[in-house]
């Protein structure tokens, strides 16, 4: 699997994803601070939205291949700036979570919202029924 960075606001999936993605038990658990697992850094959700820390996400991207941006499918808000893949070195994708619990309205809006943060690929996934799993896992490969 490349070295990603795991992008997203609070309660988007971001941990969740990278349990499912590990084939690992599904246990919601808040991230506090930078977790590295050896090939996937999963940040804190207040890293987007403060902007006093996304100099953070910037210094963490300089040390993966690969940006992850997520956005949760039952969130309407736009949570990525436009131009936002703009902030990183690496290419970056996007990841619409949540895809078992929303309307396909609500993932297109979701899968928008990525494409004007930047992104030109964006994946849909599922972590809780495995939907759209290997596809990423293949992606990220």
């Amino acid at each position: 699997m490349k070295r990603i960075l795991l992008v997203g606001s609070v309660g988007c999936g971001k941990t969740t994803l990278l349990q499912a993605l590990h084939g690992a038990a599904l246990n919601y658990s808040k991230t506090e601070t930078i977790y590295t697992d050896g090939t996937v850094m999963d940040t804190p959700g207040e890293y987007l939205e403060l902007p006093y820390f996304k100099h953070a996400l910037r210094l963490a991207s300089y040390e993966v291949e690969l940006v992850v941006l997520l956005a949760s499918a039952t969130v309407a808000e736009l949570k990525f700036p436009p131009g936002f893949t703009t902030f990183f070195m690496p290419p970056s994708i996007g990841v619409v979570t949540k895809t078992d619990i929303a309307s396909p309205g609500q993932i297109d809006t979701a899968g928008d919202h990525l494409r004007l943060a930047g992104v030109g690929e964006v994946l849909q996934v599922s972590a809780v029924t495995g939907a759209g799993l290997d596809a990423l896992r293949e992606r990220l490969a």
